[in-house]
């Protein structure tokens, strides 16, 4: 079997993003005159079929969207036509995208996601939930629309069309139809489609130098003599049919299949791995591409058993509820607390080599799945299952599980309930809980031993997660559903508080609590349901006094006040990183009382608004951002500072005339001061570092362009005993 890893492991530039996606759901396939073509949810590569070099297109690279539905190309080209889930187009050509946004902006309360593509002439006919819209390539407008085609002009979503020369075919969620092509045909009237074997959902037609033929579910119907009829059954469902004139390919979701004029059927492939399963094939020459959900994109050689793999490397899911980072890797887990996925992985990025790994989670050969936490000691990861609890991950095998002490938890029914885990500075693994006598624990990785602990506050039994601060004081989120807020308890002197709304025992935006940090300050940053709050003397907490956060003030109201924050990162310069659930991402000072950057979907590209989390990896500070809909990366320009210049570079350098980017300066000592001026000593700008990164826009103070000449810069450490100077040259 040939493994071919297709790899993007160059550097990000600084304000520059990198996506994080997962490849192993190819969905769909088409061919182009030099390009195949395969789509996943976020994604399209495209393999050269000479060359087999490849190209990745992402909103990063100039899409103009996320979620795809279905893709084609036009004949004898290398065009290729995307419609996304949402009824947006793109059609991507060598030299440009265009953006067809008509179907997306129609208002409907009906879904517009498309499903199939298919060119003839000079028309695309994009087929989905409202019916079939037609695209002229040519005029550049959308000429038809056959929606309402069901029943007495009902909605009726179209899973894939087949043109011919005078006819167009269509595999419906309620039967086949067919209606003629003539101009004299209005196709937008359902009364001039023909109906077959209404009351059965098709989900494929395509036709053969034999016969058409169609699919539903497990079965294929071949159409003879203008009427349709049952043929064969398969043992499981049907994915795609795929003609090669005088020969039918089938792909069900455990084999691909060759089926004669003779009702010969031949298997010609049979997927590998438990859970996987074949989305779609195409037929290729001297190939057939499969693509697949768990294996990405295989290759099979024609006649033979030969199979090649090729896939891009990335995390095993789009959907992450955790980042963590431990060191230089980066670690995101599939579940929350409360939202609970099966997948027995969790997915390591690698800063040194900068790719993901992906091991599957197995104790005594069973899957371990609901992977909610998990931490590192000396390189050893250790991770949190809601219901098996807590293992210790082994790559080349089974994972330990950890759960067998006497002094461990005890299962409630048929889970642990565990909800959290996070590590202390003695290299203690904490562990929340819920709804036993004792929810929080301690596990010692040195003599696999469990210490329950026991606040004894009522809510105390409902925590969904945990910070523990540096003075040792635990801090447990409450669920919501349970009045939520926050329980701090120091198990050294038993002392605990609850922390609410309430004016003097917290002061919270929100009960609901969602995340807590803990910024250069000392300060305990806390994100709510209804904005964020900061808590300034986190040794005090437990003394009793009044207490009620404080709320940094931006544009004269609270900052992002009623604003579902759903995470806080904060980086090497102290700023602060907030995710929301709707609204995008936000960067804000170190007081966040100025604005930096507001990210959303419209103007950056994240691929959705609703933002799951984030680790920020300090050495080349890259942000990494989990969505509902895959992971991003943006690499901002703070990075961690040293006490000494190290290793200064400058880049690009020379600058050239044409360049509107930023000027790096990066190894500088930590929040440097920079002066540049001209080699006449005029002041142009003034520069401060973010940890050890700087950048300049190569403008004046007023704003100008600089003219070109030599420009040096002077760097000193804020108490002046740590300088450097090096010089920029402008074109």
């Amino acid at each position: 079997m040939l493994l071919g890893q297709l790899a993007f492991g160059q550097n990000t530039p600084v304000l520059g993003w990198k996506t994080h996606f997962s490849y192993q759901n190819v969905k769909s396939l088409t061919l182009g005159s030099e390009s195949l073509f395969a789509a996943t949810e976020n994604t399209i590569y495209s393999i050269d079929r000479q060359e087999s070099s490849l190209e990745k297109l992402t909103k990063i690279t100039g899409l103009n969207d996320v979620g795809i539905g279905a893709i084609g190309t036009i004949p004898n080209s290398n065009t290729l036509i995307i419609g996304y889930k949402n009824g947006n187009i793109d059609i991507v050509s060598e030299s440009s995208i265009r953006n067809v946004a008509t179907v997306k902006n129609y208002e409907t309360t009906q879904p517009k996601r498309f499903r199939d593509i298919v060119v003839n002439s000079n028309s695309a006919y994009l087929a989905g939930d409202l019916g079939v819209v037609v695209y002229h390539l040519e005029r550049n407008e959308v000429t038809e629309a056959y929606q309402n085609l069901g029943p007495d002009g009902t909605p009726l979503a179209i899973n894939e069309v087949y043109l011919q020369t005078d006819s167009i075919f269509a595999a419906t969620g309620n039967g086949l139809m067919a209606a003629s092509l003539a101009s004299s045909v209005n196709r937008q009237d359902y009364n001039n489609w023909k109906r077959s074997l209404p009351g059965i959902a098709f989900q494929h037609i395509t036709k053969t130098s034999f016969g058409m033929f169609a699919s539903s579910e497990s079965d294929l119907f071949k159409r003879e003599n203008g009427n349709w009829s049952f043929i064969e059954n398969f043992t499981s469902t049907i994915t795609s049919l795929e003609s090669l004139g005088n020969q039918l390919f089938i792909s069900t979701e455990e084999k691909v299949l060759s089926y004669s004029s003779t009702a010969n059927i031949q298997t010609l492939y049979t997927i590998e791995g438990d859970g996987e399963r074949i989305n779609t094939i195409l037929n290729d020459d001297s190939f057939i591409w499969i693509a697949t959900n768990g294996l990405s994109l295989q290759r099979l050689i024609k006649g033979t058993s030969e199979t090649g793999i090729y896939y891009l490397d990335g995390p095993n899911v789009d959907r992450a509820y955790k980042a963590q980072r431990f060191n230089r890797n980066i670690y995101i887990v599939p579940s929350s607390f409360s939202n609970h996925s099966e997948e027995n992985s969790f997915s390591q990025y690698n800063y040194e080599d900068r790719n993901w790994l992906n091991p599957a989670t197995t104790a005594s050969s069973a899957p371990v799945g609901q992977i909610i936490d998990l931490v590192e000691i000396n390189g050893e990861t250790y991770f949190a299952s809601y219901n098996q609890g807590l293992f210790k991950a082994n790559r080349a095998g089974d994972s330990e599980s950890l759960m067998s002490s006497s002094s461990a938890p005890q299962l409630s029914g048929n889970s642990y309930n565990l909800t959290s885990i996070e590590l202390d500075e003695d290299g203690l693994i904490w562990a929340t809980f819920q709804d036993k006598n004792s929810n929080l624990f301690a596990f010692n990785p040195a003599t696999n031993e469990w210490q329950a602990h026991n606040p004894t506050h009522p809510l105390s039994r409902y925590p969904t997660d945990l910070f523990i601060g540096p003075n040792r004081d635990k801090w447990l989120t409450i669920d919501p559903e349970h009045d939520g807020g926050i329980l701090v308890y120091n198990e050294d002197s038993g002392d605990q508080r609850y922390l609410n709304r309430n004016g003097g025992q917290g002061g919270l935006p929100s009960n609901e609590v969602t995340d807590i940090e803990l910024d250069q300050d000392f300060f305990v940053w806390v994100a709510t349901s209804q904005g964020v709050a900061f808590f300034t003397n986190l040794f005090s907490i437990l003394e009793g006094a009044s207490l009620t956060a404080s709320v940094p003030i931006y544009e004269n109201r609270l900052l992002l006040r009623n604003e579902y924050i759903t995470d806080i990162a904060v980086d090497p310069a102290n700023r602060k990183w907030f995710g929301t659930r709707a609204n995008g991402l936000w960067l804000f000072s170190e007081t966040g009382e100025e604005l930096i950057y507001h990210f959303t979907v419209n103007n950056s590209p994240l691929p959705s608004n609703q933002i799951l989390s984030m680790a920020i990896e300090p050495q080349s500070g890259d942000v990494l951002i989990t969505t509902d809909k895959g992971a991003i990366s943006f690499r901002s320009d703070a990075t961690e500072g040293t006490d000494k210049h190290e290793n200064v570079k400058v880049y690009p350098n020379p600058v050239a005339p044409n360049f509107n980017g930023q000027i790096v300066i990066e190894g500088l000592v930590n929040n440097a001061q920079l002066k540049i001026t001209d080699v006449s000593g005029k002041l142009v700008k003034e520069v401060r570092a973010n940890g050890s990164t700087a950048i300049w826009n190569a403008r004046d103070l007023n704003n100008s362009r600089v003219k070109s000449g030599v420009y040096l810069v002077f760097s000193a450490s804020q108490d002046g005993l740590e300088t450097y100077v090096t010089k920029i040259v402008v074109i």
